[in-house]
């Protein structure tokens, strides 16, 4: 048998050498401490050496058999090497960063990791192997390492044909006056010091495999040098000056929108080694990517939320694998991502021991921080209390001081006061229906006006369309909201942002955050206040001409006031009766923060911020350095970042031979362009409504879909009165 190999095409010497030089490389850039970075070199070296098994070299050269999963086998000898390197340091004998990471580098930590597996047969050129390991190690100052032959001896125990590492790793030991299985003892482990080790392990690998020779790919250069040129183009404003002078510190950033906002947000992060920009919802998360691309350029700009594999794919089909890999873990130089994606990490979610390491070596943004409910509110300060960034920015044109008091300190800086004195806007409140004035909309389109309706529930936007294009027969117009297949919404976003003149353009909530539009006329139904303003910010946003009109029906249907609450709306109401009819950027603001401070003194609000906090604490105790198991129905409840609607995707039924088609290619990856969010008790309320296919892996519907209303809602007569009607279309910010 020729050399041993780890890859198909690399000899298993090579790529340990290889995973070594970038985890020094890592190490270093990361400032890991002298221990952590023998712990990760010493991963480094030994991570492959379970490959070194007869199964394995068989497999790899003839791709017969099942291969014995190698970070198993790797797993009693870096135990018994991490062990002897404790005794020569007089280090904690049970400080096992380093075997824990080899172990996991292919799955995660958990309670039935690797049960039940045999011994593996290692292949006689272990020890061949090993001496040149032990050169390596030595090259980089790693010391306390015996002899091969006396390491082999000394680890004997734990590789005999009677030692499955399986029934090692549930081993009983003593450590102090308690009791550990090894397996529990891994669990235990500090978890940073676990997740900085593993980290370099992982982002090691994953460059070596990719053929890379330094680590440069993964830290921003010249950040800095980059935003100055950008915004070169333009004087910057005072706010932006100042937050360009605070790039050491936290900040807390209010503007209003048009002002210049993420400019300064870039000047702040100046020439930090990596950025993380959060955001709601995945529409704002794109806009921004393409953003941050035109800026930064595309090899230092990546994308973490839900489809970005899939919208990563689409951009280029080569090493789509490197870029959803280093994206999914924030390892890029930007991410752009889901604050859902930020929170998961701190759940324990897969890939945590990365998101968790490089977010506190990060900057991070959090844009919009106004659009999220109480109990993601929890989970956030929770998370910024445990495992704080090196510094974050909070930033939002409603940024309501009552928010503010909740997040730690940071300089607070605010647009100047000329930018606050804008008047955009003209008020008028009818005492109707959103559904009764279109006539209205449609005397300012035929006038060339580009105008914007916003609804509140999926269903009534679809009406409203229905109306328009059928009764009034206005061709001009269009409809986004969240249940549209992923293609047709992807179209649509881009529709919304492009309008032309005498185009109506109805849509949900989901157009409120970091939309970059600017439509002439605005007509609403009422809303909490802070979302009015939103939606205000889509029409006329670079107060580029004399006040344009925003109608607000104070009228609001029964589903209107199940999504947000009869109370909510009704104060909302009553402020908005209080403002001038032509309102500056500062009476918005005023008025969106004691909405928010009325809201935050409810018992109701205080309690899901409570219940998000605890939620994060108590699975982060219980977890430990485990990966959470969706598996526990317990764990699985937990394992979300907002409260209200649960929903899930489905493929309606027209586009079932488009699906088999990708089925048939081998592009399923490309499936995604079908998935279309519901609710889902609709699938326990009409079953009949989701037949089975058992030849395709996702839900199938029959209801109703076409690409101009998106999938219209199951009905049936004796369900009009049913409780749950009233919840279909709250998950329309998902």
């Amino acid at each position: 048998m020729d050399e041993l190999l780890a890859k198909p095409d690399v000899t298993l010497l090579r790529h340990s050498a290889d995973v070594m030089h970038l985890g020094n490389d890592l190490a270093n850039r990361m400032k890991l401490n002298s221990r952590l970075r023998m712990k990760a070199l010493l991963a480094c070296a030994l991570h492959d050496i379970g490959k070194v098994t007869i199964d394995f070299q068989e497999y790899i050269r003839r791709r017969k058999g099942r291969a014995y999963p190698h970070a198993l086998a790797s797993f009693p000898l870096i135990l018994a090497a991490e062990g002897m390197i404790n005794d020569y340091y007089n280090w904690d004998s049970c400080e096992l960063t380093a075997t824990a990471s080899v172990l996991t580098h292919h799955s995660p930590l958990g309670v039935e990791l690797y049960k039940g597996f045999e011994a593996p047969r290692y292949h006689p050129k272990l020890k061949e192997i090993l001496g040149d390991l032990w050169n390596l190690l030595e090259s980089y100052e790693i010391k306390g390492l015996p002899g091969v032959e006396q390491f082999l001896q000394s680890a004997q125990p734990l590789l005999g044909k009677d030692s499955s590492p399986a029934i090692i790793l549930d081993t009983v030991i003593n450590y102090g006056e308690l009791k550990y299985s090894i397996r529990g003892l891994l669990q235990s482990l500090p978890v940073n010091e676990f997740a900085q080790v593993k980290t370099v392990l992982h982002l090691s690998d994953w460059l070596a495999s990719a053929g890379k020779n330094d680590a440069s790919m993964l830290f921003l250069n010249s950040g800095g040098k980059i935003i100055k040129s950008h915004t070169s183009k333009f004087p910057l404003r005072n706010f932006q000056q100042q937050a360009e002078g605070s790039c050491d510190e936290n900040i807390q950033l209010r503007a209003p929108t048009g002002t210049g906002k993420t400019e300064a947000l870039l000047l702040w992060a100046n020439d930090a080694d990596r950025l993380i920009y959060l955001l709601p919802t995945q529409a704002t998360v794109n806009a921004m990517w393409e953003r941050l691309r035109g800026i930064y350029g595309d090899d230092n700009v990546s994308l973490a939320h839900g489809r970005a594999s899939y919208m990563l794919h689409m951009e280029s089909e080569e090493d789509i694998l490197e870029e959803r890999l280093f994206g999914s873990v924030f390892a890029k130089p930007i991410t752009v991502a889901t604050l859902d994606q930020y929170l998961i990490s701190h759940l324990n979610g897969r890939h945590w021991e990365e998101r968790r390491f490089l977010t506190k070596q990060s900057k991070i943004v959090l844009d919009e921080i106004h659009a999220y409910e109480p109990y993601t509110l929890g989970l956030l300060l929770k998370a910024l209390e445990t495992d704080p960034p090196a510094y974050f920015a909070i930033a939002s044109a409603t940024l309501p001081p009552s928010l503010l008091k909740l997040f730690p300190k940071g300089t607070l800086i605010e647009a100047e006061h000329n930018l606050w004195r804008r008047t955009r806007h003209r008020l008028h409140l009818e005492d109707d229906l959103l559904q009764n004035v279109l006539e209205r909309a449609l005397s300012f389109a035929i006038s060339g006006k580009r105008v914007l309706i916003v609804a509140n529930t999926i269903r009534e936007a679809q009406m409203l369309y229905q109306t328009l294009k059928n009764e009034l027969k206005w061709d001009k117009c269009h409809l986004l909201h969240a249940r549209f297949a992923f293609r047709d919404r992807q179209e649509k976003e881009q529709k919304v942002k492009d309008p032309k003149p005498g185009t109506i353009f109805i849509a949900t909530q989901i157009v409120e955050v970091s939309l970059d539009i600017s439509y002439d006329v605005l007509l609403t139904e009422i809303a909490p206040i802070d979302a009015l303003v939103q939606r205000m910010g889509r029409v006329n946003r670079f107060d580029d001409q004399p006040p344009v009109p925003v109608i607000i029906c104070s009228r609001y249907s029964e589903n209107s006031g199940h999504v947000y609450g009869k109370e909510i709306l009704d104060y909302s109401l009553e402020i908005l009766r209080e403002l001038p009819e032509l309102p500056t950027d500062y009476d918005l603001a005023s008025a969106t923060d004691r909405l928010y401070t009325h809201i935050m003194a409810l018992d109701s609000w205080n309690k899901e911020f409570s219940e998000g906090a605890q939620t994060l604490e108590e699975i982060q105790n219980v977890l430990g350095c485990y990966t959470i198991d969706l598996s526990d129905e317990n764990m699985r409840s937990k394992f979300t970042t907002r409260r209200g609607q649960i929903s899930i995707d489905v493929i309606p039924e027209t586009f079932l031979q488009d699906v088999y088609g990708l089925y048939e290619r081998g592009e399923t990856w490309r499936i995604v362009e079908y998935l279309t969010p519901i609710p889902i008790w609709w699938i326990h309320r009409f079953p009949v409504r989701f037949p089975l296919y058992k030849d395709i892996r996702y839900l199938i519907t029959n209801l109703r879909y076409d690409n101009e209303t998106g999938l219209l809602p199951p009905y049936l007569e004796e369900d009009q009165d049913d409780t749950h009607k009233d919840q279909d279309l709250s998950n329309i910010m998902i």
